[in-house]
């Protein structure tokens, strides 16, 4: 907008008329010789000349060669803009609009901008259009800001181009017609606006207006992540994940969907999940990391990533229990904090206390108990059935993480001798009634549910065995089970 301010300022100065000292004025404008210009066109404005007062406002306005001082611009671009100067009027209109120099006004912004249009002063045509499209210092009204866009536009304003792209897009202030749009938004992304390539990318895509065509829309979408628009470069990952108008290309995809992820694009979690769900689970860890560093309380996505770690490590124990540990951990740690997330609703947020959270209690307490560290499988499980105490299967697991300890015991005490061995012998037996307690929960909590049947026969046997073992006879089992059955 400078270099066009400058050009008609130099094409105004170039036909006026010679006259004693406007030479000298306009040579040293064109030289660069600011405070001379303004020292040689000040007796021109004093005297009335619009134009120079104009140059003269502008040169206080910009501090080229003089202090800096917007009261004085607009001085002069009021005395000018009286005139019908079409410049200063669009320049006057901007001091209003910003409140620089003057008291803010939008409503007088409007009235020079509109002077100032009226001459077909393009930047003015652009502003106007969108303070009325905006209600600001006018009565809102889209169809004129349409119309004032559309003039600018046709003057080659390039984000008047983008404007009227949208509106037709949209269908804001004029007919909707998406086959009208992607002209305006080409010439506009031609010019280098970004936004435009980004859109034209996404109507490829999607058929808006045109017939779809992924390798239109990837040469759109490319143009655009290039200059860093972050739904460029997440359409963009998209397509190279998939092979779609492009080759497909793995680690691009991934290294802009990081990119994206690093300028907080939102749909970087849905990103995430189509990894997981198609058995990605490396570039999905890889990329949740890049968007929890700036999201670290994303409890849904610490939560997912918990549970889906968990299931690699059934299959790859060595590679993913760390993972688990990482995500799950978190995910509990945000949830026992009782910060919900702002954006969460209640209920929600209630799920996640009641359901997902001694659920991750349940999946890093397994894990733990199969790479042996019993003492942390204890202390998640036993949390799980604080959190939920009706869960048989919970109840179950603690059992089996106790009997594991039970039989450390058991195996530890045949090395010993005398006292030592009675006591290690007498601690492995309080971790068996430990077993059996948590064994007889899980049988009667299970006991009647047909969806737990698969639990509840195998169990009842093993349990059976055990307090037959412990106790020398079966006596008092019934009334043990039947104690946690209501329970």
């Amino acid at each position: 907008m400078r270099t066009r301010i400058v050009a008609t300022m130099l094409l105004a100065l170039a036909a006026l008329p010679a006259h004693a000292g406007w030479e000298d004025a306009v040579k040293a404008y064109q030289n660069g010789d600011y405070a001379t210009a303004a020292k040689e066109f000040r007796p021109f404005a004093e005297q009335g000349q619009a134009t120079a007062q104009y140059i003269l406002g502008w040169i206080y306005q910009t501090g080229e060669g003089v202090t800096q001082d917007y009261a004085e611009a607009a001085k002069w671009y009021q005395k000018a803009a009286e005139k019908g100067n079409g410049d200063a009027q669009y320049s006057l209109g901007s001091l209003y609009a910003a409140g620089a120099g003057v008291k803010r006004d939008d409503a007088e912004a409007v009235k020079w901008f509109r002077k100032a249009a009226d001459q077909g002063k393009v930047g003015a045509q652009y502003i106007l259009g969108y303070m009325l499209t905006a209600g600001e210092g006018v009565a809102k009204n889209e169809t004129e800001g349409f119309t004032w866009y559309r003039k600018a536009a046709e003057q080659g304003l390039v984000d008047a181009q983008y404007a009227v792209g949208l509106a037709y897009l949209y269908g804001k202030g004029t007919t909707k017609d998406e086959q009208e749009a992607n002209p305006w938004l080409r010439k506009a992304a031609e010019q280098n606006h970004v936004e435009s390539a980004y859109l034209l990318g996404w109507n490829h895509e999607t058929g808006a207006g045109v017939v779809p065509d992924y390798k239109e829309a990837a040469r759109w979408y490319r143009f655009a992540a290039d200059k860093g628009n972050v739904e460029a470069q997440y359409h963009l990952a998209n397509l190279l994940r998939d092979g779609k108008g492009v080759q497909r290309n793995d680690a691009e995809a991934l290294a802009l969907y990081k990119k994206a992820a690093e300028q907080g694009q939102a749909y970087t979690t849905v990103a995430i999940d189509d990894y997981l769900k198609g058995g990605k689970p490396d570039a999905a860890f890889e990329l949740a990391d890049t968007w929890l560093a700036k999201h670290p309380d994303d409890v849904g996505l610490l939560t997912l990533l918990g549970f889906n770690a968990a299931t690699e490590a059934r299959k790859d124990a060595a590679k993913f229990g760390p993972i688990a540990k990482k995500y799950g951990e978190a995910a509990i740690a945000q949830i026992e904090s009782g910060k919900k997330p702002e954006r969460m609703a209640d209920t929600e947020w209630n799920e996640y206390q009641l359901k997902w959270l001694p659920q991750l209690y349940v999946q890093l307490g397994s894990l733990s108990s199969k790479a042996g560290d019993f003492a942390d499988a204890r202390a998640k499980l036993e949390r799980a059935t604080e959190l939920s105490p009706r869960d048989a299967y919970t109840w179950y697991l603690l059992g089996q993480t106790r009997f594991a300890e039970y039989e450390k015991l058991n195996a530890d005490s045949k090395d010993l001798d005398g006292q030592a061995r009675s006591d290690a012998v007498a601690q492995a037996f309080t971790k068996l009634d430990q077993v059996i307690d948590a064994y007889a929960r899980a049988v009667g909590l299970s006991a009647g549910k047909e969806a737990l049947k698969d639990l509840h026969d195998p169990l009842l046997k093993d349990l059976t065995n055990l307090y037959d073992f412990r106790n020398g006879s079966r006596n008092g089992l019934d009334q043990l089970i039947a104690k946690y059955k209501g329970s």
